[in-house]
Formats: structure tokens, C-alpha cells, sequence
């Protein structure tokens, strides 16, 4: 069995007691505890209305933490678009309901003549990102199975390598996702079996001039195809295409160094991980003689499946997961997440049903109503905000955030957010704030969020929301206005304003 350690959490304040946890949500949710700070009105106003006349709109909030006083507010329950500050929501949702220890699995187990791949939702396995975290590599699981069955003895697999993803549904793209989107690695497909973020990573390499580039591809398989138009010494920039509707890739203009091509989506990624296991034996000497098999039910027809038939065990961290949802925006990691969630809500109801979106946004507003947060101008599109039906307003957002400032998992919540001068969205803006603000970024066509937390001195917080929409054009002038708000409310607290 494997299992990759958690990391260690760096808090960035004492946890407030519980009592607060149940207080505080519904201060906040019920109104101001006193009027608006005029001061810090009459900065955020000229400077988040600038560009009104484009026709963008905003919904905007500031908190003080921990009272929940307002502070500040605009078009405060307008609904709008969030993008990625709907990670917010579904992470927090998430969080409550699993909490920071939890770890999420994916089987390897032998039965009879067959070879079984189970899993269970776990959006991380063979991740790069959090691979490199632990030095390690996208196919190091796979090494470890390997050996795993060397171990048992296994030498060869009589019969089939099947597969099992049906802990989610077989929905695996939202229905109101753009068609466009679907040929990028931010619209890959949400399935219970996943395997590097469900994408193929290509990097090309020169060879002889005018000759095809070299490349290389990860995870090796058999079934996807690359069609290599890529010409060594050609100073025109690589591409990568994918057909529609099938997992065939087209490389395409020069190439004069080695690079990385943007990672591509599959189409079936149980399928997909299963070619990337067969794969990976046959070329460690371990031949798999039968087919792979899709299976509409787990190996015995149990959950998890019986342990003396496991060979192996991959396990993913809660923390982990949070840190891809949150720092990297990492779609399909709250897309899996927000499915989970709804998966393990109605187990607590006593029914037994694969993850779902309509699923997930049920344990979502549970969630929501449990701590007093009012969820009435909520839509539930998506986990990840790539839905154009999702809506949040900035009271909901900055209610949230109040409520993850005192819950128990405080500190794993805040710690999976970005940070200016940190690795994340928000490694390249805001420098001058290192250390001070901790958030989440959103951004889609015409729309730019920005919501989280920015301490002062003497461990002073603030919550804050700041999300535009209707952006007529480049969302950049947007950007700067936000990070120009959270310059003013970092001034404010260092300030002693009360």
C-alpha cells in the first residue's frame, strides 16, 4: 500500500472557539453589526466603480474578521457569474464534509484470472503538480504497482484487465460547458477512475532539421494516436490540436528546443488510465493477455473491494486536493470533489448513489444552511465555476469565508488559498502584498473574481469579495482594480481604523 505523507500546515492563527463557529455565520448573513466604515467607502468606492461606464458590473463585499461587521458592500446580492470563486463554495463544502485527514483511494486488486483497476473519485492520481510536490512523477504509482505485483508474484494476467469508474456518474461533461472548451485540459472529463488530471502531456524535441520533431508523451499508452506535422528547425512555434471526438492529437508548426505542449483532455478517462496501466506492466515484463474491460460493477459488487484481493492501494490527501483546487484552479479536482460531496451527503441520508452534480449541489446547500448561510441567490452549475449557470453574490462568498475563518479546519482552508509571491494564480500579481492577502482568482469570458482574506498587523483579518461581470473586453484593467482594493484594505488595517 501507498500512501503519500500529508504535508504540515502552517497556520496562520489559533482557532476560534466553537461557539464562534455557529455565531458568527449568522451575524453575518442577518445584516451589519454597524454601519459602514466611511473611510474605507470613500477609497474602495472611486476605485472599484472606475471603469462603470465599459457596462461591467460588480458585486462586492468587506468583512471584519472574526466580529463579521460590514464594512463595505455593492450590489451586495446581485447574482453573477463567479468563474473559479466557485471553488470556494464547493471547497469549503467539501472540507466540512470530509475534513483535512481525509484521503481518497484508488485499487489495484487481482481476482481469478482478471487484473481489477477500482475507483473511487480520487481526482489526483498520477497528478503532476502534486507529484513533483513529493519528488516523484506522474507513472511513480504505477512503478509501485509494478513492484506491488511483483511482490504477490505475478508474473503475467491470465485474463482481462478491467475497470471500474462508477463511484461518479457517467455524466463527465457538464451539459452547459461550452463545446469549445471541451478540447482543453480545463474541460477534461469527471469520471471515479482518473489518471494525470485525465489529459496526455506532449513534449516535442528537435531531431534533424526539416525533419518530424521528436516527442515524447506521458503516460505511455497504445490506444491514443499522434499524428506528427512538427518540423525540427522550423521557427514557428509547436501546437497541439486533438480531433474532435476521439483521442487522436495533431502536432503541428516548428521546432528548434525542447517543450512541454499544453495538456490535452481524453475522451474516456477509465478507459484511458487502464491503457496507461497495461502500458506500463507490459514494459516492466508483466504481459496482460486478455482485454481491457469496461465494468458496471465493482469487483464483488462491493466498496471498497474485498482485501484480500487488493494487490495495491493508492491513496490521495485531502490537503493535497484543496491546494489544487484553490492555488492551481484545477477544474476536475473540484468537479470530483463537488460530486464526492454529494456522494458521501446522501450516504449520511442513508442512500447509496454515485457522485453527481445535481448530487453535489444538494450537500452543498446543506452545508450552506446548516451554518445559517443564506443560500437563496446560489445556482449550482458546475464545483468549478467553468458552468455559465453558476451564481453567487458577494454576501454568500464573504459568508463563507467568515464561516472557514473559525471553522476547526481554518488553517487547512486558508492554506490551500493563493498568495502573491507564492506558487499559484496569484504568483505574478500584488508582490508588495506578500504575506498579506490569501485568495482565490476566477476568471472566464467577461467575468473576474477575486474573493479571500488580507491580514494587517497585530493579526488583524478581512473577508472580502470583489467579483466583475459583463467585462466588454480584456479583463485586465479589471485585475488591477482588485488588486488596487486589496492594496486599500492592507493600508486600512495597518491604519488602526476601527
Amino acid at each position: 500500500m501507498h500512501k503519500v505523507k500529508t504535508h504540515q500546515v502552517v497556520g496562520y492563527r489559533p482557532i476560534a472557539l466553537l461557539s464562534m463557529l455557529v455565531l458568527l455565520p449568522l451575524a453575518a448573513c442577518r445584516g451589519p453589526l454597524a454601519g459602514h466604515d466611511p473611510v474605507l467607502v470613500a477609497r474602495l468606492n472611486p476605485v472599484l466603480h472606475r471603469l462603470h461606464e465599459s457596462g461591467a458590473t460588480i458585486t462586492a463585499r468587506v468583512l471584519e474578521l472574526p466580529s463579521g461587521r460590514e464594512l463595505y458592500a455593492a450590489n451586495l446580492d446581485v447574482p453573477h457569474l463567479p468563474a473559479s470563486n466557485m471553488k470556494l463554495v464547493t471547497s469549503a463544502a467539501g472540507l466540512d464534509m470530509f475534513g483535512p485527514e481525509h484521503t481518497f483511494k484508488t485499487y489495484l486488486a487481482f481476482d481469478g484470472q482478471d487484473l481489477w483497476l477500482i475507483g473511487t473519485g480520487d481526482p489526483a492520481t498520477g497528478d503532476g503538480r502534486i507529484a513533483q510536490r513529493y519528488d516523484r512523477t506522474t507513472t511513480t504509482v504505477l512503478d509501485e504497482w509494478v513492484q506491488a505485483m511483483q511482490t504477490r508474484g505475478i508474473a503475467r494476467v491470465p485474463g482481462d484487465l478491467r475497470y471500474y469508474d462508477g463511484a461518479l456518474d457517467s455524466e463527465q461533461v457538464h451539459p452547459s460547458w461550452c463545446h469549445d472548451d471541451l478540447a482543453h485540459w480545463y474541460a477534461a472529463p469527471v469520471s471515479g477512475l482518473n489518471f494525470n488530471d485525465n489529459c496526455v502531456d506532449i513534449t516535442v524535441f528537435p531531431t534533424a532539421d526539416g525533419e518530424p520533431a521528436g516527442y515524447q508523451i506521458v503516460p505511455p499508452t497504445q490506444d491514443v494516436v499522434v499524428i506528427n506535422e512538427c518540423v525540427s528547425g522550423k521557427s514557428v512555434r509547436p501546437s497541439i490540436s486533438r480531433v474532435p471526438f476521439a483521442d487522436i492529437y495533431v502536432l503541428g508548426g516548428g521546432c528548434t528546443k525542447r517543450k512541454a505542449l499544453k495538456s490535452k483532455p481524453v475522451l474516456d478517462p477509465g478507459a484511458f488510465f487502464a491503457d496507461a496501466l497495461r502500458t506500463h506492466l507490459a514494459a516492466a515484463g508483466i504481459v496482460i493477455e486478455g482485454e481491457i474491460v469496461f465494468s458496471p460493477e465493482p469487483l464483488d459488487g462491493v466498496m471498497p473491494p474485498p482485501a484480500e484481493k487488493i494487490v495495491a492501494t493508492h491513496e490521495s490527501d485531502m490537503i493535497d486536493v484543496m491546494w489544487r483546487i484553490n492555488q492551481s484552479s484545477q477544474n476536475l479536482f473540484a468537479e470530483c470533489l463537488c460530486k464526492l460531496t454529494g456522494q458521501a451527503h446522501a450516504r449520511r441520508q442513508g442512500r447509496a448513489i454515485p457522485g453527481s452534480w445535481p448530487a453535489g449541489e444538494v450537500a452543498i446547500r446543506a452545508f450552506l444552511r446548516h451554518y445559517g448561510i443564506d443560500d437563496r441567490n446560489l445556482e449550482v452549475g458546475d464545483g468549478s465555476g467553468l458552468s455559465r449557470r453558476d451564481r453567487v453574490t458577494a454576501r454568500l462568498i464573504t459568508d463563507i469565508l467568515a464561516l472557514m475563518f473559525v471553522h476547526p479546519h481554518a488553517d487547512a482552508y486558508q492554506a490551500s488559498l493563493a498568495g502573491p509571491g507564492r506558487s499559484g494564480t496569484l504568483g505574478r500579481r500584488m508582490k508588495n502584498l506578500s504575506g498579506q492577502v490569501f485568495a482565490k482568482t476566477g476568471y472566464i469570458r467577461g467575468v473576474r473574481a477575486l474573493s479571500g482574506y488580507v491580514r494587517g498587523p497585530d493579526d488583524r483579518w478581512l473577508c472580502f469579495s470583489f467579483i466583475y461581470n459583463d467585462i466588454p473586453a480584456s479583463v485586465k484593467p479589471y485585475e488591477a482594480l482588485q488588486d488596487e482594493a486589496c492594496g486599500i484594505l492592507a493600508e486600512w488595517l495597518g491604519t488602526g481604523s476601527e
